[in-house]
């Protein structure tokens, strides 16, 4: 006999009937387990036992919310070395935003939790709904062993015959049985003749101790762009609030938001005081580049940080968790926005493609780069630091080295150029033949602004490793041009697992 299954109820759809039982037209209503447990007469013939918890009452899904995520999580984590793994019944409406937080919530899952629903209940229609094959096909999926497929160690949802990773998902179809897609992701599996599964995208089982968060802090406020938005003092009024602890910026194409200087103003303001601002774009499809080119200098420089390919849901409830950890619980508000920051940014759950790691190289990182007296070229090391992050070479995307606060006093040319060296030697002659030279950059001075980005990724590549330690040296070749800036920092982006 295979280990059985829990099946965590919560209501929605899949559970709902009309209120009048002589008028199928009538309101519907949740419907208590026991009654929802005898329209699905498929579970007994499953192979394996299904125990069952439920929510008290059940619940339309636009009631679920963090309240219900942590029950949720208190039952995985009670069952956690009974069950073979876990179904969650929901509404569809708030679907993703339960997968989203449970996926930040259970920490070194091990085991198959699947989301399932229906848009078309059997209990309103017992011949043509999608309940049934939705709920069984789910609880296979939930015992990879009596169902002969790998075990998927990750929070799903399950509907419309496919698994989809379930911080990745968006719903695309109020009414439709396919109703939910991955944009940024291709489906984990699929269910037809039989269930199949895509190992190649599945994240492997995690070597730690399985463990939860179970507080989650909903100080989040999203913040959707449009235009016009920049010439009102909504975003104002909002961060204002002390109660905001973390604003999502929902922001146009690859993360532009209006630049107007009084707007940009109030997000200045609330970072000053510590909240968090992150940044995710309303495309469904493609990322956020903050950050990875000098027009995004305006966000960088005001603190933004970036979501990536992210979902505002999995933004959204991501947020919710570090700044509901118990870890950030004990810091200060400047310690908390550091720690969110950096975490934000770094995929925990496969709720990313890229991950960021950002060194920074510290107070004594400013320079000062001056050929105005004649002296060509001039060179300036930057204070070595310790490369931030767990990451190998190889998933290494881009290796930047970024400076803030640029500040290009005087040019007599349309260009400048600036060439990059890795752990040059102070007493060593720059040499362009040596592994650690980073590239030749030449810069247009009319396009200078607060933040110089220098891509070094294939000396990076070549000579550096996670924890290394990293000094930069810059040459300044072109005469007659004074180059300042005020801190210098690296980042790493890489392929998340």
């Amino acid at each position: 006999m295979h280990d059985p299954i829990l099946v965590i109820y919560t209501g929605g759809t899949i559970g709902s009937k009309p209120k009048d039982a002589d008028d199928p037209d009538s309101p519907q209503i949740v419907v208590p387990w026991n009654e929802f447990r005898q329209s699905m007469p498929a579970l007994d013939h499953l192979g394996f036992d299904v125990d069952e918890v439920s929510l008290t009452p059940p619940l339309d899904s636009c009631n679920v919310g963090p309240n219900e995520w942590r029950f949720m999580v208190e039952a995985i984590e009670a069952g956690y070395e009974k069950y073979a793994g876990f179904v969650i019944l929901h509404g569809t409406d708030t679907m993703v935003y339960t997968a989203s937080a449970l996926s930040q919530m259970l920490r070194n899952l091990g085991k198959p939790v699947v989301l399932t629903g229906a848009q078309r209940s059997a209990m309103v229609d017992p011949v043509r709904n999608d309940a049934t094959q939705n709920f069984m096909t789910a609880c296979l999926i939930a015992n990879p062993k009596a169902a002969s497929i790998p075990v998927i160690p990750e929070v799903v949802i399950y509907f419309g015959g496919v698994i989809l990773r379930g911080n990745r998902t968006v719903k695309q179809d109020t009414a439709g049985y396919t109703a939910y897609t991955t944009p940024n992701l291709p489906p984990l599996g699929e269910a037809g003749e039989s269930i199949t599964v895509n190992t190649d995208l599945i994240r492997p089982i995690p070597s730690g101790r399985f463990n939860v968060r179970k507080r989650l802090d909903t100080g989040v406020l999203p913040i959707l762009m449009y235009p016009g938005i920049q010439d009102t003092h909504l975003v104002e009024r909002q961060m204002d609030d002390p109660n905001v602890k973390a604003a999502v910026v929902m922001s146009y194409g690859s993360g532009n938001i209006p630049t107007k200087p009084e707007f940009l103003a109030a997000f200045n303001a609330a970072i000053e005081r510590g909240v968090v601002v992150a940044n995710v774009s309303q495309c469904d499809r493609g990322p956020v580049e903050l950050g990875i080119y000098e027009t995004s200098a305006a966000l960088l420089e005001a603190g933004f940080v970036s979501g990536v390919d992210m979902t505002l849901e999995a933004a959204q409830t991501k947020l919710m968790a570090l700044l509901g950890d118990a870890d950030a619980q004990q810091m200060d508000v400047d310690e908390r926005q550091e720690f969110v920051q950096r975490a934000f940014e770094i995929d925990a759950a496969g709720e990313m493609t890229t991950s960021t790691y950002l060194t920074d190289f510290g107070d004594r990182s400013a320079g000062d780069l001056d050929t105005t007296s004649g002296s060509t070229p001039v060179r300036q090391a930057i204070r070595g630091a310790s490369v931030d992050g767990q990451f190998t070479n190889d998933k290494v995307t881009r290796a930047l080295v970024r400076l803030r606060g640029v500040e290009l006093t005087k040019f007599d040319s349309a260009t400048f150029t600036v060439r990059i060296f890795l752990n040059l030697d102070p007493d060593a002659t720059p040499d362009e033949r040596a592994p650690g030279f980073a590239g030749r950059f030449r810069k247009s001075s009319a396009d200078v602004t607060q933040l110089m980005v220098f891509d070094i990724t294939r000396a990076f590549q070549a000579t550096v490793r996670s924890g290394d330690r990293l000094a930069v040296t810059l040459v300044l070749d072109s005469k007659n041009a004074h180059l300042r800036w005020r801190r210098a920092e690296l980042a790493v982006f890489s392929e998340a697992a």
